[in-house]
């Protein structure tokens, strides 16, 4: 049994939202909602659902630019969750985050060798001549050569700004690095390269990600297990193999319908989803995919399920499956 390195138990973050007036009604957009899983160390969880769906507040909420609403974060063992920014702190040369954006991730005022070797500053690691040392080096690893190192962001292509990030993200020999989409805002072939930069880093450096992406093929591409969020909450989780070939809820196999085929030539059966996607400031009662749900209940409208085992590793939260 392989170490678990992340755990995050009954996960929630709401946000409040008032309605403008001075005595007004405080309502909470319920951005994630009640969702637990674990991560392996050396493994990926892909964190997949449609944009709204709460997948990135899930992120910067185990790094801490979100406080909890409730919920247990562990990292490692340790409860990270309640830790303020000065206790968070030491635990940043352990935790690092990718963004989506790759061009407002970087200070636009600062070269980039000075990028990759801030967090180094910010830690007091190492001398000078060190620091410089380890960006070169991390540049290169990254596919850049170490003469970019004195030029600034605006002069890089979307594909090379990302590179840079994930430089920077491995400067401090982090463990765990959450990616929240990092490759949507790039090209097809560009995203093939990140894509294998990742492979390549978690095989020598043993990582451990929590990828998060709305790309149902770059997900499967890298991930070992993967978690479907819809409206704050997990309807589905396991195994990627398994969940790929056997998909249980039926949201997810509405996703999974949407994935283009390798061959034109064949035909694919299509789950168009009726109705719109409900608001997480008011989310219906019961189960929250009920109203878009081709094989909704009675019980499906009047209780929400939880998720249960139906395999090894396997689990989905549906009332079909009970």
């Amino acid at each position: 049994m392989s170490e678990v390195i992340l755990e995050v138990e009954n996960l929630k973050k709401y946000f409040p939202v008032t309605n403008g007036k001075l005595f007004g009604r405080t309502n909470y957009l319920k951005a994630v909602n009640d969702i637990s899983f674990t991560i392996e160390k050396g493994k990926t969880l892909g964190l997949i659902g449609e944009s709204g769906c709460g997948k990135s507040t899930v992120g910067k909420t185990i790094i801490g630019l979100n406080n909890i609403t409730d919920g247990v974060i562990k990292f490692k063992g340790k409860d990270i969750g309640s830790l303020n920014n000065k206790e968070m702190k030491p635990l940043r040369k352990d935790i690092q985050m990718i963004f989506q954006d790759p061009y407002s991730s970087l200070d636009p005022k600062k070269k980039i060798g000075y990028s990759v070797k801030e967090p180094l500053d910010i830690h007091n690691i190492g001398e000078e001549g060190e620091r410089q040392d380890k960006a070169r080096q991390l540049l290169e690893m990254v596919g850049l050569s170490y003469y970019y190192m004195n030029r600034y962001p605006h002069e890089f292509s979307g594909g090379q700004r990302q590179r840079i990030n994930i430089a920077r993200a491995l400067t401090l020999d982090p463990e765990l690095i959450i990616c929240d989409e990092p490759t949507s805002a790039l090209d097809v072939s560009i995203q093939a390269q990140v894509l294998n930069i990742f492979k390549q880093l978690q095989e020598k450096f043993d990582l451990t990600y929590l990828f998060i992406s709305h790309n149902l093929s770059v997900v499967k591409y890298l991930s070992d297990d993967i978690a479907i969020m819809y409206l704050g909450k997990i309807v589905e989780i396991g195994d990627v193999k398994e969940i790929y070939k056997n998909p249980l809820h039926p949201y997810t196999k509405a996703l999974f319908s949407a994935i283009p085929t390798e061959d034109p030539n064949i035909i694919k059966d299509r789950i168009n989803l009726k109705g719109e996607i409900p608001s997480p400031l008011n989310p219906p009662s019961g189960c929250k995919f009920h109203n878009r749900c081709p094989h909704k209940m009675k019980v499906c409208e009047e209780v929400d399920p939880n998720l249960i085992n139906v395999d090894v590793n396997h689990k989905v939260g549906c009332h079909l499956y009970k």
